[in-house]
Protein backbone atom coordinates (compact mmCIF):
# COMPACT_ATOMS: atom_id res chain seq x y z
CA UNK A 1 0.00 0.00 0.00
CA UNK A 2 1.33 3.66 -1.06
CA UNK A 3 1.48 6.25 1.58
CA UNK A 4 -2.07 8.35 1.44
CA UNK A 5 -3.52 11.18 3.15
CA UNK A 6 -7.35 12.17 3.55
CA UNK A 7 -8.17 15.87 4.33
CA UNK A 8 -11.67 15.97 4.79
CA UNK A 9 -14.40 18.79 3.70
CA UNK A 10 -15.86 19.31 6.81
CA UNK A 11 -18.95 21.91 6.65
CA UNK A 12 -21.20 23.80 9.03
CA UNK A 13 -23.27 21.11 9.11
CA UNK A 14 -20.80 18.59 10.12
CA UNK A 15 -19.38 20.60 12.24
CA UNK A 16 -22.80 19.94 14.32
CA UNK A 17 -22.52 16.36 14.28
CA UNK A 18 -21.53 14.64 17.73
CA UNK A 19 -18.78 13.31 16.09
CA UNK A 20 -16.96 13.92 12.57
CA UNK A 21 -13.87 12.83 11.18
CA UNK A 22 -11.24 15.28 10.06
CA UNK A 23 -8.47 14.01 8.40
CA UNK A 24 -7.06 9.83 8.05
CA UNK A 25 -3.70 8.68 6.14
CA UNK A 26 -1.78 5.79 6.02
CA UNK A 27 2.19 6.09 6.07
CA UNK A 28 4.18 3.49 4.83
CA UNK A 29 7.56 5.02 6.00
CA UNK A 30 6.81 7.12 9.16
CA UNK A 31 8.42 10.33 9.85
CA UNK A 32 9.67 12.09 13.14
CA UNK A 33 6.79 14.23 14.49
CA UNK A 34 7.30 16.47 17.86
CA UNK A 35 4.18 18.78 18.33
CA UNK A 36 5.16 20.42 21.96
CA UNK A 37 1.10 21.34 22.11
CA UNK A 38 -0.19 18.69 20.95
CA UNK A 39 -2.70 18.49 18.61
CA UNK A 40 -6.10 20.54 17.86
CA UNK A 41 -8.73 17.26 18.06
CA UNK A 42 -8.22 13.77 18.75
CA UNK A 43 -5.94 11.85 17.17
CA UNK A 44 -5.51 7.86 16.87
CA UNK A 45 -1.99 6.29 15.40
CA UNK A 46 -1.62 2.81 15.24
CA UNK A 47 1.21 0.06 13.74
CA UNK A 48 0.92 -1.69 10.78
CA UNK A 49 4.35 -2.47 10.29
CA UNK A 50 7.83 -2.06 11.90
CA UNK A 51 7.72 -0.69 15.28
CA UNK A 52 8.02 2.96 16.60
CA UNK A 53 8.48 5.00 19.88
CA UNK A 54 5.78 7.12 21.17
CA UNK A 55 6.17 10.40 24.41
CA UNK A 56 3.81 11.55 25.50
CA UNK A 57 3.01 12.44 29.49
CA UNK A 58 6.00 11.63 30.57
CA UNK A 59 6.39 8.14 28.94
CA UNK A 60 7.90 6.41 26.24
CA UNK A 61 5.64 3.42 25.07
CA UNK A 62 6.47 1.51 22.08
CA UNK A 63 4.58 0.90 19.23
CA UNK A 64 4.43 -2.62 17.40
CA UNK A 65 2.28 -4.18 15.13
CA UNK A 66 -1.55 -3.77 15.92
CA UNK A 67 -0.79 -1.38 18.68
CA UNK A 68 -1.94 1.79 18.79
CA UNK A 69 -2.55 5.24 21.03
CA UNK A 70 -5.48 7.53 21.37
CA UNK A 71 -4.49 10.40 22.49
CA UNK A 72 -6.75 13.68 23.31
CA UNK A 73 -6.60 17.32 22.15
CA UNK A 74 -3.30 19.43 23.09
CA UNK A 75 -1.22 16.72 24.81
CA UNK A 76 2.34 17.54 23.99
CA UNK A 77 3.84 14.56 22.06
CA UNK A 78 6.75 12.72 19.88
CA UNK A 79 6.99 9.87 18.08
CA UNK A 80 9.06 8.49 15.66
CA UNK A 81 10.74 5.08 13.67
CA UNK A 82 12.61 2.68 15.68
CA UNK A 83 12.64 -0.18 13.14
CA UNK A 84 12.89 1.01 9.41
CA UNK A 85 10.12 1.27 8.00
CA UNK A 86 7.96 1.82 10.50
CA UNK A 87 4.08 1.77 8.70
CA UNK A 88 1.20 3.39 10.58
CA UNK A 89 -2.59 4.56 9.87
CA UNK A 90 -4.08 7.70 11.50
CA UNK A 91 -7.20 9.61 11.95
CA UNK A 92 -8.04 12.75 13.59
CA UNK A 93 -11.57 13.97 15.05
CA UNK A 94 -13.60 15.88 16.76
CA UNK A 95 -17.27 16.84 17.76
CA UNK A 96 -19.23 18.15 20.48
CA UNK A 97 -19.75 14.77 21.77
CA UNK A 98 -16.40 13.14 20.97
CA UNK A 99 -15.03 13.34 24.94
CA UNK A 100 -18.74 12.04 26.11
CA UNK A 101 -18.80 9.30 23.61
CA UNK A 102 -14.81 8.31 24.48
CA UNK A 103 -15.45 8.53 28.16
CA UNK A 104 -19.15 6.78 28.03
CA UNK A 105 -16.82 3.66 25.94
CA UNK A 106 -14.10 3.72 29.04
CA UNK A 107 -11.55 4.18 26.11
CA UNK A 108 -8.30 4.76 27.65
CA UNK A 109 -6.50 7.68 25.77
CA UNK A 110 -2.72 8.21 26.33
CA UNK A 111 -1.78 4.39 26.71
CA UNK A 112 -1.30 1.95 24.62
CA UNK A 113 -3.95 -0.10 23.13
CA UNK A 114 -3.33 -3.37 21.50
CA UNK A 115 -6.01 -6.11 19.64
CA UNK A 116 -5.52 -9.58 18.05
CA UNK A 117 -4.18 -9.62 14.07
CA UNK A 118 -7.62 -11.03 13.46
CA UNK A 119 -9.59 -8.52 14.41
CA UNK A 120 -10.87 -5.65 12.13
CA UNK A 121 -8.69 -3.30 13.29
CA UNK A 122 -5.97 -5.10 11.71
CA UNK A 123 -7.73 -4.23 8.20
CA UNK A 124 -9.24 -0.69 8.84
CA UNK A 125 -6.20 0.97 6.87
CA UNK A 126 -7.29 -1.15 4.22
CA UNK A 127 -11.08 -0.09 3.97
CA UNK A 128 -9.70 3.42 4.41
CA UNK A 129 -7.78 3.63 1.55
CA UNK A 130 -10.62 2.46 -0.49
CA UNK A 131 -13.33 4.90 0.75
CA UNK A 132 -10.61 7.81 0.68
CA UNK A 133 -10.36 7.52 -3.19
CA UNK A 134 -14.45 8.37 -3.13
CA UNK A 135 -15.37 11.86 -1.99
CA UNK A 136 -19.04 11.64 -2.67
CA UNK A 137 -19.00 8.45 -0.20
CA UNK A 138 -16.75 9.41 2.65
CA UNK A 139 -18.03 12.41 3.52
CA UNK A 140 -20.29 14.30 6.13
CA UNK A 141 -22.39 11.87 7.83
CA UNK A 142 -20.49 8.68 6.61
CA UNK A 143 -17.56 9.39 8.04
CA UNK A 144 -18.91 10.32 11.21
CA UNK A 145 -20.81 6.97 11.40
CA UNK A 146 -17.23 5.65 10.19
CA UNK A 147 -15.36 7.27 13.07
CA UNK A 148 -18.35 6.06 15.70
CA UNK A 149 -18.06 2.19 14.08
CA UNK A 150 -14.23 2.47 14.63
CA UNK A 151 -14.32 3.33 18.38
CA UNK A 152 -16.81 0.80 18.95
CA UNK A 153 -14.73 -1.64 17.20
CA UNK A 154 -11.62 -0.27 19.57
CA UNK A 155 -13.62 -0.54 22.61
CA UNK A 156 -14.44 -4.24 21.38
CA UNK A 157 -11.10 -5.65 20.52
CA UNK A 158 -8.78 -3.21 22.60
CA UNK A 159 -6.97 -4.46 25.21
CA UNK A 160 -5.17 -2.21 27.97
CA UNK A 161 -2.77 -2.85 30.75
CA UNK A 162 -2.98 -7.23 29.25
CA UNK A 163 -6.45 -6.99 30.72
CA UNK A 164 -8.47 -9.07 27.97
CA UNK A 165 -10.48 -7.48 25.43
CA UNK A 166 -14.58 -6.54 25.93
CA UNK A 167 -15.00 -9.45 23.16
CA UNK A 168 -13.30 -12.02 24.59
CA UNK A 169 -14.57 -11.34 27.83
CA UNK A 170 -17.91 -11.46 26.04
CA UNK A 171 -16.75 -15.07 24.45
CA UNK A 172 -15.90 -16.69 28.05
CA UNK A 173 -19.28 -15.47 29.26
CA UNK A 174 -21.13 -16.91 25.49
CA UNK A 175 -21.97 -20.73 27.51
CA UNK A 176 -23.27 -19.30 30.45
CA UNK A 177 -25.93 -17.01 29.00
CA UNK A 178 -26.92 -19.52 26.91
CA UNK A 179 -27.36 -21.50 29.97
CA UNK A 180 -29.43 -18.60 31.84
CA UNK A 181 -31.63 -18.77 28.44
CA UNK A 182 -32.40 -22.07 28.41
CA UNK A 183 -33.34 -21.92 32.52
CA UNK A 184 -34.34 -18.53 33.56
CA UNK A 185 -37.98 -20.41 33.83
CA UNK A 186 -35.92 -22.17 36.58
CA UNK A 187 -36.55 -20.22 40.40
CA UNK A 188 -33.87 -22.31 42.32
CA UNK A 189 -31.16 -21.08 40.11
CA UNK A 190 -28.94 -19.02 42.21
CA UNK A 191 -25.66 -17.42 42.01
CA UNK A 192 -23.70 -20.68 43.03
CA UNK A 193 -25.89 -22.89 40.55
CA UNK A 194 -24.17 -20.20 37.60
CA UNK A 195 -21.12 -19.95 39.39
CA UNK A 196 -20.65 -23.81 39.31
CA UNK A 197 -21.68 -24.09 35.10
CA UNK A 198 -19.10 -21.51 34.86
CA UNK A 199 -16.40 -23.04 36.76
CA UNK A 200 -15.45 -20.05 38.04
CA UNK A 201 -15.41 -18.13 41.60
CA UNK A 202 -18.45 -16.13 42.57
CA UNK A 203 -16.15 -13.61 42.36
CA UNK A 204 -14.39 -13.82 39.31
CA UNK A 205 -18.04 -14.28 37.60
CA UNK A 206 -19.23 -10.95 39.07
CA UNK A 207 -16.16 -9.44 37.98
CA UNK A 208 -16.27 -10.54 34.62
CA UNK A 209 -20.14 -10.17 34.16
CA UNK A 210 -19.64 -6.46 35.73
CA UNK A 211 -16.74 -5.86 33.14
CA UNK A 212 -19.27 -7.30 30.36
CA UNK A 213 -22.52 -6.23 31.06
CA UNK A 214 -22.30 -3.78 34.02
CA UNK A 215 -24.41 -5.51 35.86
CA UNK A 216 -24.02 -8.65 38.47
CA UNK A 217 -24.68 -12.34 36.76
CA UNK A 218 -27.66 -12.66 38.92
CA UNK A 219 -29.01 -9.54 38.14
CA UNK A 220 -29.02 -10.27 34.45
CA UNK A 221 -30.93 -13.28 35.09
CA UNK A 222 -33.65 -11.35 36.52
CA UNK A 223 -33.24 -8.69 33.35
CA UNK A 224 -33.72 -11.89 31.34
CA UNK A 225 -37.01 -13.07 33.15
CA UNK A 226 -38.46 -9.47 32.94
CA UNK A 227 -37.61 -9.56 28.94
CA UNK A 228 -39.14 -13.18 28.37
CA UNK A 229 -42.18 -11.70 30.91
CA UNK A 230 -43.02 -8.53 28.58
CA UNK A 231 -43.23 -11.16 25.69
CA UNK A 232 -45.56 -13.19 27.46
CA UNK A 233 -47.73 -9.63 28.34
CA UNK A 234 -47.72 -8.51 25.12
CA UNK A 235 -47.96 -11.87 22.75
CA UNK A 236 -50.65 -13.39 25.41
CA UNK A 237 -53.41 -10.95 26.18
CA UNK A 238 -54.99 -13.08 28.11
CA UNK A 239 -52.60 -15.07 30.18
CA UNK A 240 -52.75 -14.25 33.95
CA UNK A 241 -50.00 -12.61 35.53
CA UNK A 242 -49.85 -15.23 37.80
CA UNK A 243 -48.82 -17.56 35.18
CA UNK A 244 -46.31 -15.64 33.40
CA UNK A 245 -44.73 -15.11 36.45
CA UNK A 246 -44.61 -18.54 37.38
CA UNK A 247 -43.30 -19.11 33.54
CA UNK A 248 -40.63 -16.74 34.18
CA UNK A 249 -38.97 -18.60 37.04
CA UNK A 250 -40.89 -15.95 40.20
CA UNK A 251 -42.36 -18.12 43.05
CA UNK A 252 -45.15 -16.13 43.54
CA UNK A 253 -47.48 -12.89 41.44
CA UNK A 254 -46.29 -10.19 44.10
CA UNK A 255 -42.55 -10.90 43.73
CA UNK A 256 -42.73 -10.61 40.39
CA UNK A 257 -45.02 -7.71 40.35
CA UNK A 258 -42.54 -5.72 42.60
CA UNK A 259 -39.71 -6.84 40.07
CA UNK A 260 -41.18 -5.78 37.80
CA UNK A 261 -41.98 -2.57 38.72
CA UNK A 262 -38.56 -2.18 40.26
CA UNK A 263 -37.08 -2.44 36.90
CA UNK A 264 -39.77 -1.33 34.58
CA UNK A 265 -41.72 1.73 36.63
CA UNK A 266 -44.63 0.41 36.05
CA UNK A 267 -46.98 -2.93 36.72
CA UNK A 268 -47.17 -5.55 34.74
CA UNK A 269 -50.86 -5.01 33.69
CA UNK A 270 -49.85 -1.33 33.17
CA UNK A 271 -47.39 -2.51 30.45
CA UNK A 272 -49.55 -4.90 29.01
CA UNK A 273 -52.22 -2.16 28.66
CA UNK A 274 -49.73 0.06 27.03
CA UNK A 275 -48.81 -2.92 24.39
Amino acid sequence: MKHYMKQMLVTNLDRTLPIYLEQTGYNEWQEEFDRPAGYHCYHWLHTTGGEGQFECVGNTMTLGPNQGILLPPHVPHRYYTSSHPWSTWYITFSGDLATTIISSLGLATSKVIRWEGDSRLSRIHNTTSRLARRQSEFSGMDSSMFVYRFLMDLKRYGQVDNQRSYSQQSSRLTPLIRFMEEHFHDASIGLADLSEYAGLSSQRLNYLFRMTTGMSPYQYLIQLRIQKAKEHLMNNKHMTIKTVASLVGFLDASHFVSTFRKFENITPQRFRELH
